[in-house]
């Protein structure tokens, strides 16, 4: 009789600890497994074997069967599974949900429930051959049998296990300033030559479209976007591509991070500074451009962040050695700042347009944008059409300009910059220095800023406002001199504050200290929410 093998299964929840399983026979980490938790059925991942139970045998459920037609979960994957879990103070259950949802693993087993029929349907014609036809209907059978055969070569095909040639990475770039681009395709270029795949992350769905356009003029045929836009069909053909071959471009947004890679070469971050790579909700609350420096690490892939000014974090990063610090292109000249309380003394205001903004537009040679801040659009949409009666003018919210290509402006004015600065948010100014050159990046002609606040110091360009940032956020305990956890024990919002050399194990023991502190008071276990700030 075997010795049963006990096993620890990552199944999709939120769980504390991850359940043991007896199986059969040995199974290698990464395998998929069905499994019953709490009476219901779930496709499970094998994380460790050879588990010593801590509880009777009699107890621990047997594993309903392995999925062979399921591709196993690599240990690449597990790697950067158990970073996410461990960083962002998550379960490993709530990434492996995060990374394989539910329509993933259906899309999964419809294709597997493909490749055995058609393995069915050949059997069929191999058992038929065996026997005596006419010339007719033995080339009719041998045509659908070789028909049926490469079918299931296509599906089942293989890397040849050569590993693509790599270098040492080094360490990240953090790239700022214009044409960053061109670089990128070079980049992109050198990796495809090597056999190396690409990924190329964006903070929302429209940039990544915009960029799989310009990736796909260069190299046609090769590069996927990955977004909530495709199907789970079209991604799970993606994952199977990116798991078997080399010299593949995707571009996507943060969910991309959790193909399953192979032969990844490198990894570039645009926009890196973007708070939309933050994941919210649900768990795990985790920052793509920092998930993204790890998924490097574990696979050895080079990482290219680029910003047209970036995030202060990363910044730090570059002054004290771990990224290196690159300047592109040439400088944009800095905008034109109009002081609209200055102006509203001389009577240089036409409503909530200045009298200098009006001449600027009306000698622009093309459309003009204006970017509004707390303007109620139906006033402002009148007060335009009557100051620009031949010019087109488009009103945008800074999200929408976010999300547009704005290089076809003669000329872009923010109307009122002081709706960059929210009160409550220490990153406030540095967003509103990040805001602004995002838009002054795109501007083709003129970039024009009012604001009542003309002598803030987000309004100097160059690194003398990042120097300054920084010095303050130091002054205060804030990141990236710390590090900052966001918490919710049962309705009860709290920050948490942590030095940065604090280990993972310290922050754990304090959290855990504290929830089990609000358990206490409620008189029961209470649901804790955990949000990391991005500080890698």
């Amino acid at each position: 009789m075997k010795e049963a093998c006990y096993i620890q299964v990552i199944v999709p929840l939120r769980l504390e600890w991850t359940p043991t399983y007896r199986s059969p026979e040995p199974l290698e980490p990464g395998t998929r497994v069905s499994v019953v938790f709490a009476r219901r059925s779930y496709v499970g991942v094998v994380w460790k074997t050879g588990v010593t139970p801590d509880i009777d045998g009699s107890r621990i459920q047997d594993i309903l069967r392995v999925e062979d037609a399921l591709s196993p979960v690599t240990p690449e994957e597990l790697k950067f599974w158990e970073f996410i879990s461990d960083y962002y103070l998550c379960t490993i259950g709530e990434v492996f949900k995060a990374a394989y949802p539910a329509g993933k693993i259906r899309s999964e087993q419809k294709a597997a429930d493909i490749l055995q029929r058609l393995k069915s349907r050949l059997a069929v014609r191999e058992e038929a051959l065996s026997k005596k036809h006419k010339d007719n209907v033995r080339e009719r059978l041998e045509s659908e049998r070789d028909a049926i055969a490469a079918q299931i070569e296509a599906l089942t095909k293989l890397p040849d296990g050569a590993r693509a040639a790599k270098q040492a990475p080094g360490k990240p770039l953090l790239l700022t300033g214009g044409g960053r681009t061109d670089l990128y395709l070079q980049l992109c270029s050198e990796a495809l030559r090597k056999g190396l795949n690409v990924l190329i992350l964006t903070p929302e769905i429209a940039a990544s479209e915009q960029l799989d356009t310009i990736f796909e003029e260069s190299f046609p045929g090769q590069v996927h976007c990955v977004s909530s836009h495709i199907t789970e069909t079209r991604r799970g053909r993606i994952a199977d591509d990116i798991r078997r071959f080399g010299g593949q471009v995707v571009v996507g947004t943060r969910s991309a991070l959790f193909l399953p890679w192979s032969r990844l070469g490198l990894i570039i971050v645009e926009n890196e500074q973007d708070v939309l790579f933050k994941q919210t909700e649900p768990a795990p609350r985790y920052n793509a451009r920092d998930a993204a420096v790890m998924l490097g690490r574990i696979h050895s892939a080079r990482v290219v962040l680029g910003a047209p000014s970036p995030s202060l974090e990363s910044l730090h990063n570059a002054i004290t050695g771990k990224y290196v610090l690159q300047h592109t292109g040439t400088v944009p000249p800095p905008p034109l700042i109009i002081d609209i309380s200055a102006e509203r003394r001389k009577n240089g205001m036409l409503g909530r347009i200045s009298r200098k903004l009006l001449e600027a537009a009306r000698k622009a040679e093309g459309p003009v944008a204006l970017v509004r801040g707390w303007e109620k659009p139906d006033e402002l949409t009148e007060e335009v059409h009557n100051l620009f009666p031949d010019t087109r003018v488009d009103i945008l919210t800074l999200q929408q300009a976010r999300l547009s290509d704005l290089r076809g402006y003669a000329l872009i004015a923010v109307l009122q910059a002081d709706a960059l600065f929210p009160e409550g948010d220490f990153r406030a100014d540095e967003r509103a220095v990040q805001a602004l050159a995002m838009l002054r990046e795109q501007c083709a002609g003129p970039f024009i800023v009012q604001t009542a606040k003309a002598d803030h110091p987000v309004f100097r360009s160059g690194e003398d406002i990042a120097a300054e940032l920084l010095e303050e956020r130091r002054a205060f305990g804030l990141p990236p001199y710390t590090r900052l956890i966001d918490t919710d024990f049962g309705g009860h919002k709290e920050r948490l504050t942590f030095p940065c050399d604090s280990t993972l194990s310290t922050r754990k023991k304090q959290l855990l200290a504290r929830a089990r502190a609000f358990e206490k008071k409620a008189g029961g276990r209470v649901r804790v929410t955990i949000d990391v700030d991005p500080t890698v």
